[in-house]
C-alpha cells in the first residue's frame, strides 16, 4: 500500500490534512445521510473506493500526490462512519469507545517505532498498510473527542463550538511545540494527527449546519484542492517539492 508520491510533512501538509479533515468529516455524514447506506454497506464502499486508488496508484507509472489525499479523505469518511456507529447504532459510551480506541493507537503506533527507521525532520512515516491502519484509528479517536466534547454540554449549539474553540487552542499548541523542538518524530505526528481529526470533527459540524451537508462537502474540497496546487507551485518555486517513494 506505498504510494510512490507522498507529501513532506510542514505548513502544507498539516493545512491541507487539516481541510482534509474537514471534508472528510462531512463525507463520512454524507455516506449514511444523504446516500442513505447502512455503516456496514458505506464502510464497504469506502473500503473498495481506498483499494481502488492503491492499485491505480500500482498501475500508475510515476504515480500522484492526488492518489495519497484522496485515500486521506477516505480514511477519515470511514472513520466518521466506525465512530458514529459506535455511539449511535452500538450505544456505546464516549469514554469507552475513546479508552479502547487510545490503547489500540498507542499499540500500533508502539509497533510502528519497532519497524520504522526514525524519520528526519519533514518525513512522512512510510505509507504501508500499517500507516493507513493507524491514520483510521487516529482518526477514529478524534471524531469521538469531538463529537463526544460537542454532546457533553445541554445543547450542541453550545458544545459543538466549545469543543471546537478547545480544538483550534490544543491544534495551535501542538504544531507550535512540534515545529520549535526535537519532539518532531512519529508519536508527535500521531498525535497531532488525532488533533486534527477532533478539529476537524467540529468545524465540518459547525459548516454543514451553517451551508448544509453536500455544500460544506463542495466548498472543503474544492479549498483542499486549491490550497495543495497553489501552496505546491510556490514551493515548487522555492525548491521544495514532494517526496517520490520507490515502487
Amino acid at each position: 500500500m506505498q504510494f510512490k508520491v507522498t507529501p513532506k510533512v510542514g505548513p502544507r501538509y498539516w493545512t491541507a490534512i487539516s481541510i482534509a479533515s474537514i471534508c472528510g468529516t462531512n463525507l463520512g455524514d454524507y455516506v449514511p445521510d444523504v446516500l442513505k447506506m447502512d455503516p456496514g454497506t458505506g464502510l464497504l464502499l469506502l473500503a473498495v473506493v481506498f483499494a481502488g486508488l492503491v492499485i491505480v496508484d500500482r498501475l500508475s507509472k510515476r504515480g500522484s500526490e492526488a492518489f495519497y489525499w484522496l485515500a486521506i479523505l477516505t480514511v477519515r469518511a470511514a472513520a466518521t462512519n466506525i465512530a458514529d456507529f459506535s455511539i449511535g447504532k452500538a450505544h456505546l459510551a464516549y469514554t469507552l469507545v475513546a479508552t479502547v480506541v487510545t490503547l489500540l493507537l498507542c499499540f500500533l503506533v508502539a509497533l510502528q517505532l519497532r519497524v520504522t527507521p526514525r524519520s528526519s525532520t519533514g518525513d512522512l512515516p512510510p505509507t504501508s498498510g500499517f500507516y493507513w491502519l493507524c491514520m483510521l484509528t487516529a482518526g477514529t479517536l478524534g471524531t469521538v473527542i469531538g463529537d463526544g466534547l460537542g454532546h457533553s454540554f445541554s445543547s450542541v449549539s453550545i458544545g459543538v463550538p466549545m469543543s471546537a474553540g478547545l480544538s483550534t487552542v490544543v491544534l495551535a499548541t501542538l504544531l507550535g511545540v512540534r515545529a520549535r523542538t526535537v519532539l518532531n518524530s512519529i508519536v508527535s505526528y500521531w498525535i497531532v494527527v488525532v488533533a486534527v481529526r477532533w478539529w476537524g470533527t467540529n468545524v465540518g459540524d459547525i459548516l454543514a449546519f451553517v451551508m448544509s451537508l453536500s455544500l460544506s462537502l463542495v466548498v472543503s474540497g474544492l479549498l483542499l484542492a486549491l490550497t495543495l496546487v497553489l501552496w505546491r507551485k510556490r514551493e515548487t518555486q522555492r525548491g521544495i517539492g514532494e517526496s517520490a517513494v520507490g515502487a
